[in-house]
């Protein structure tokens, strides 16, 4: 009797045991199901672009219009009342999120570096775009006026149908880009700004506090870029000798040493910059010293260009090329436009392939201004 109990007592354990397993199982898929996904009614996308080194991004959800042409805005789907009590979402579903990876300026406007809920109240003759702080809300539900960070008013336009809202880039410049939004048959546009030049020396210089500052290649790049935008030269000036000193592992290079005459250059220490000239020379190959003396044409300084191109003939003289190129340019920088016609038509004679003609008519053009007293 005794072991018939206990084989009892086992059996009703191992029972509920077995019970507990099934209702947990059936409990785990039943929470499992409820996670899987289906396609969303509006389709969600994200464009990006990037103005200089920063990135502007939107990330938004695209309704259709579905059978509503020309009733979109105006609508039930989007009123123009300044959609009191809340604004609409710029999208569907969850929040629209612009994200600026810098401070911009927005037509104008200026606005911090991160991520932004965006909101619109629509009126018939004008919009107000919202920049909220809020950006981790759903939709325009929580939306709260006070956490606003900036607001501005555009003035909506008509464009071709568009099926499914959709955001994206127009009108790039250097420093700027256009955001646009189209739906249905409306459109509106908003500029965002950047400070291109600031961004990027703010990003070397903090480059420049970490690893990259024991490369002396990372320094030459940083005062070439200053170099070429013509701004902080006495920056440029410093990392152009960081680039060269023995210290942090620099060398004088062909690069490193005309770089730094350049840059003495434009900043009118004609002395320096003689003796940094003088001293590239000497490093540089042929084709190094044929884009040094382009350079000069570009800072307006025809007769050092010449200098250049002539010592980088006597310096390869059985080219038949490059070099005189180099004298032709450095003609035509001078006005010595018959020996320029002269040497481009020597240098159209061992052109590459395909571009004979086009030295040819240098030529022409430096004949024409000898015809023309030029």
């Amino acid at each position: 009797m005794a072991f018939l109990k206990e084989s009892l007592i086992k059996y009703l354990i191992m029972k509920k045991v077995f019970t507990l397993i099934l209702f947990l199982f059936f409990t785990g898929y039943i929470l499992q199901a409820q996670n899987i996904q289906t396609p969303p009614a509006s389709k969600k996308a994200e464009v990006a672009e990037w103005i200089g080194l920063s990135k502007v991004s939107v990330q938004y959800h695209r309704p259709g219009v579905k059978g509503r042409e020309g009733n979109i805005f105006g609508g039930p789907v989007v009123p123009l009342d300044g959609s009191s009590p809340i604004p609409w979402r710029a999208g569907a579903d969850e929040n629209t999120v612009i994200y600026f990876e810098d401070d911009v300026t927005i037509n104008g406007n200026p606005l911090p570096a991160g991520k932004y809920g965006f909101h619109i109240l629509p009126t018939e003759n004008e919009w107000t775009l919202i920049f909220s702080n809020n950006h981790h809300s759903w939709g325009s539900y929580f939306y709260n006026e006070s956490e606003d960070a900036l607001r501005l008013n555009v003035k909506p336009t008509t464009c071709d149908f568009m099926e499914w809202l959709a955001y994206d880039f127009i009108n790039q410049t250097d420093n700027s880009v256009d955001v646009r939004m189209r739906w249905d048959k409306t459109q509106i546009s908003f500029t965002v700004g950047s400070d291109v030049h600031a961004v990027t020396l703010a990003k070397m210089e903090k480059q420049l506090q970490g690893l990259d500052g024991f490369n002396p290649q990372s320094y030459a790049a940083a005062a070439q870029y200053c170099l070429g935008a013509n701004k902080d030269l006495e920056k440029a000036l410093f990392w152009s000798d960081r680039s060269m000193d023995l210290n942090f592992g620099g060398q004088k290079t062909f690069t490193t040493v005309s770089t730094r005459a350049l840059v003495l250059d434009k900043l009118g220490r004609t002395t320096e910059s003689d003796a940094a000239f003088d001293e590239a020379l000497t490093l540089g190959t042929m084709q190094e010293l044929h884009f040094f003396g382009r350079s000069y044409i570009q800072n307006e300084k025809p007769e050092k260009a010449m200098k250049v191109f002539k010592y980088n003939r006597e310096k390869n003289p059985d080219d038949k090329f490059t070099t005189l190129v180099g004298l032709a340019r450095g003609g035509m920088a001078t006005g010595d436009f018959k020996s320029a016609a002269k040497h481009f038509r020597m240098a159209a004679e061992n052109a590459p392939q395909g571009q004979a003609t086009y030295y040819e008519d240098l030529a022409k053009q430096c004949e024409n201004k000898m015809q023309a007293g030029g």
